[in-house]
């Protein structure tokens, strides 16, 4: 009858380690230290430097081409594949010119040694057709350099051809010099002035809730430009700013000064802040500014985010809150029933953190007279009610 009462039906888990958070999701907005830097000419950009990359006062990010140029680029293009032709024929022909070379060069001194005989044997009348022989090698030999020659020459002509294209293009480009240390960023979304640390106590929540990215963004991998419009942007210093809005009920967690993780959806990366600004109530709702400065180049070509404002987060023993027995919330310890030998065992635990459904728990430092405790997949009661010690758990 006990086994039926207490034994039998008794739901048992492992205990596992895990991580549990009490966060916030909201929309979010970056605000950055930028400098805009306008095309000095239509054409084409061709990038230098890579969306995040870091550059240097006086570097090379960029160079516009304009469209004459762009069309001489073609032929550049085809007259490099053809000077590379030429080479390769060329490197071909010069093995092969190279074997003959020698084979005659080898035949010359061998009729040289018949005439040297023939003329200690006294044996003049041989000597002419001999000599007749060598002039015609001879001959071969200034044909076949001759042909190496021209092919050179060839070379030669398509790269003065080639040097004088580049110089027209050299001619119809402009390079987009920076005047700043920092890090480089194609796109360029209209609100460079208006998010700025400066303006941070001046926005609403209204001037936040009507910035449309999508409808003002220029599509950073579009190449074309145009004179005096906006074709790239410096983002000077290392940290940034995260502004969102909470409502009230929300708001009242933090202070200015608090340290807070961010987790940036877009990048899937947490990172560490400190809150920097808390505005004024407006209609019920606060402007927060959190400054971090960590994953910079990963969030340059962003403005509008999703974050988790991340205020407790737990790492541990994760076990489910109905779970734990004898919970007591003034020193936040309880009890949990795990199972050794097939009995049940109420082992004391301290609960690090929980929210709705979840805990984290861990060890007392004074461990019970048996020395029970909690660890890695050791079996737990996930619902000890009317569990006693000691009781036999199938």
């Amino acid at each position: 009858l006990v086994s039926w009462i207490y034994g039998n039906n008794v739901n048992t888990e492992f205990i596992r380690e895990g991580e549990i958070e009490s966060s916030i999701n909201t929309i979010a907005y970056i605000i950055r230290n930028e400098i805009v830097i306008n095309s000095p000419a239509e054409g084409k950009c061709i990038k230098e430097k890579s969306e995040g990359e870091k550059v240097s006062v006086n570097s090379r990010i960029a160079t516009i081409v304009d469209n004459t140029s762009l069309e001489l680029l073609n032929d550049l293009r085809n007259l490099d594949l053809k000077i590379i032709e030429a080479k390769r024929k060329e490197s071909e022909k010069s093995n092969l010119f190279s074997r003959d070379l020698t084979k005659i060069e080898k035949m010359i001194d061998d009729k040289l040694i018949d005439i040297v005989d023939c003329m200690n044997q006294n044996n003049f009348s041989q000597i002419k057709s001999i000599k007749d022989e060598v002039d015609e090698l001879i001959l071969k030999q200034a044909t076949i350099i001759g042909g190496y020659g021209e092919g050179s020459s060839h070379i030669q002509s398509l790269e003065i051809e080639r040097d004088g294209l580049q110089s027209r293009i050299m001619g119809n480009t402009v390079d987009i010099i920076s005047k700043y240390a920092g890090t480089v960023s194609y796109v360029v979304d209209g609100y460079e002035n208006m998010m700025t640390e400066d303006m941070i106590d001046k926005l609403t929540v209204e001037d936040l809730e009507n910035i449309k990215i999508s409808e003002r963004q220029k599509n950073h991998d579009d190449l074309t430009v145009y004179a005096n419009t906006p074709i790239l942007k410096i983002i000077k210093d290392i940290d940034y700013h995260i502004l969102f809005t909470l409502d009230k009920k929300d708001a009242v967690d933090f202070n200015i000064g608090d340290k807070v993780e961010v987790r940036i959806n877009d990048i899937n990366k947490i990172v560490d802040g400190i809150i920097s600004y808390i505005s004024e109530e407006m209609s019920g709702e606060y402007i927060i500014s959190v400054n971090v400065d960590r994953s910079l180049k990963e969030t340059t070509s962003l403005r509008k985010i999703n974050i988790d404002l991340i205020k407790e987060r737990y790492s541990g023993f994760v076990v489910p809150l109905e779970s734990l027995v004898n919970v007591n919330e003034k020193d936040m310890t309880a009890q949990i029933v795990i199972v050794r030998a097939n009995r049940a065992r109420f082992v004391p635990v301290v609960i690090k953190g929980r929210d709705e459904k979840f805990a984290v728990i861990e060890n007392m430092e004074e461990e019970t007279s048996l020395g029970w405790k909690v660890q890695r997949y050791l079996p737990y009661v996930l619902n000890p009610k009317n569990i006693e010690e000691g009781q036999m758990i199938e």
